[in-house]
């Protein structure tokens, strides 16, 4: 058996990946998109419009949920999944939100927040710890779990139209590999800055993204979408991933079970301190001594 050279003279692999360089192009296979232009269906923005408004017609859900939960580090290079775990989510709109998530098997908390649309507060049994802030505190803290706030999980599960201080202003066509989309577009009135972008498949014209932007420009939330049923003749996600890049978590919200428009008491989105727990106002330097639920 021939042995091949060690090595080769310096002119020769010269020579070798100069045509190696000329010639890459015959060496790559070239793929189809999986869609033909002539299937993807197109809308109008006025069209598009009239979807999201339709999606205004859901004034409550109650879903019955998975629920997982992963911290991912500031470089975003690291990524540490909690374990999954069941519960409910209550929505009452504009603004009121309850999330209650329970460890599996034992049933115990892991988690239960609300928002009314001001203020939110987030119990956390394993830390001993009841939090209590402004919906417009926004200074992420250290501890990944923390930042998770009701508010923020209502206004990726709750896609609104253009609210009262928004206006669509355009609409443009993506593809991204064998995928294609419209992209609206929605501004904050007066301001011209972008406030929210929603994102439509053009194979089925579902929603499979949102984007929601601070007055900076950069992303907060990055939700999309997947799973469309029909609850109760409204359409409703099945599954939603929210990505809060900024404040380091990112949460899987599978639904299990979920009914639209029914009643909602008001003690619904009530939550009290328990007894003995550690109340942090945050934003304030200060811990409260625990006190007792009233």
């Amino acid at each position: 058996m021939r042995r091949a050279p060690s090595h080769l003279p310096v002119s020769v692999l010269i020579a070798i990946l100069a045509f190696a360089g000329a010639h890459a192009g015959c060496l790559v296979r070239t793929g189809k998109p999986v869609f033909r232009p002539d299937t993807l269906k197109t809308a109008s923005l006025a069209e598009l419009t009239a979807k999201l408004e339709a999606l205004d017609e859901i004034k409550t859900t109650r879903s019955t949920v998975r629920l997982q939960l992963s911290a991912v580090s500031e470089d975003r290079t690291e990524i540490n999944e909690y374990t999954e775990a069941g519960g409910f989510i209550l929505i009452q709109k504009p603004e009121f939100i309850r999330v209650r998530a329970e460890f599996p098997v034992v049933g115990s908390t892991v988690f239960d927040m609300t928002s009314d649309g001001t203020e939110y507060k987030v119990h956390l049994p394993t830390e001993n710890k009841f939090l209590i802030g402004s919906n417009e505190f926004t200074t992420p803290s250290e501890k990944r779990l923390e930042n998770v706030r009701p508010q923020h999980i209502r206004d990726a599960l709750v896609i609104d139209p253009p609210l009262e201080d928004e206006e669509v202003a355009f609409m443009r066509n993506v593809t991204y590999g064998a995928q294609a989309y419209h992209v609206v577009s929605i501004e904050k009135k007066g301001e011209q800055r972008l406030s929210r972008e929603i994102w439509f498949d053009r194979t089925a014209l579902h929603i499979v993204r949102q984007t929601i932007y601070e007055r900076g420009g950069d992303p907060v939330t990055d939700a999309w979408y997947q799973k469309w049923v029909e609850t109760e003749s409204v359409p409703f996600p099945g599954l939603i991933r929210i990505d809060r890049p900024k404040d380091g978590y990112a949460l899987r919200v599978e639904v299990l079970k979920s009914g639209v428009n029914g009643e909602m008491p008001a003690k619904a989105f009530v939550l009290d301190p328990p007894e003995g727990v550690k109340i942090e106002r945050v934003g304030e330097s200060s811990l409260e001594e625990p006190e007792a639920a009233q």
